[in-house]
């Protein structure tokens, strides 16, 4: 009699370790192919699967920007940093629905404790790709900072700009002469360094006063 209940539990056992093998994937598939973008988008950066949330930040509606928003405040920095990246995807590609997380970028790129968290905001901020106001101020504002390192990524934002072509704020006249190396640096045939040129001389020296 004991023989027969001992394969009993361990066929019950073995049935519920295969169970939950097949069980567990097929659960996560259905619900990353059934689940709403949005629910998708905050188990990724709950588990700061960084690589599935900026690919899901692409292809997901305006839904998502109040939970961007909610983990680019997050208290651990690791979450917010690969947050910023997920951002950065939504706002290339949804460039008319951004505004909230572009003033969310600013302000961690000019006030965040981590001086990675305001470099990697500086850096992503390169996806606005329109004017702002915002934008060309906090860049200008980061060119005085005391870390040589946000002055540089703020410096490579706004050249970035310039030789995009985008109509910028009268205040980056204000850093002209901080622009004007990377203009002795660059091939002067350059597309880049023939529109930067022209930026400068735009400025004028009474702009830059």
């Amino acid at each position: 009699m004991t023989l027969p209940e001992f394969h009993l539990k361990y066929n019950r056992a073995a049935l519920g370790c295969l169970l939950f093998f097949i069980g567990t994937p097929l659960a996560l598939l259905l619900f990353w192919r059934l689940a709403p973008s949005s629910w998708i988008l905050r188990f990724e950066l709950q588990n700061q699967m960084g690589r599935m949330a900026y690919d899901t930040s692409r292809s997901a509606g305006p839904e998502a920007v109040p939970i961007l928003q909610k983990y680019l405040a997050h208290q651990n920095p690791g979450t917010r940093f690969i947050t910023i990246s997920a951002t950065g995807a939504y706002i290339d590609s949804h460039q008319g629905s951004s505004q909230p997380l572009i003033t969310a970028l600013c302000q961690l790129a000019q006030h965040d404790a981590s001086l990675s968290v305001q470099q990697h905001s500086i850096i992503v901020l390169r996806s606005v790709s329109g004017t702002s106001t915002e934008v060309d101020l906090t860049a200008v504002k980061l060119m005085h900072h005391q870390d040589e390192t946000i002055r540089t990524a703020a410096k490579e934002l706004l050249l970035i700009r310039i030789t995009r072509g985008i109509d910028l704020s009268p205040e980056v006249c204000t850093v002209r002469e901080q622009l004007r190396p990377a203009l002795e640096r660059a091939d002067p045939e350059s597309c880049a360094a023939k529109i930067l040129k022209a930026f400068l001389e735009e400025c004028g020296p009474a702009q830059n006063e």
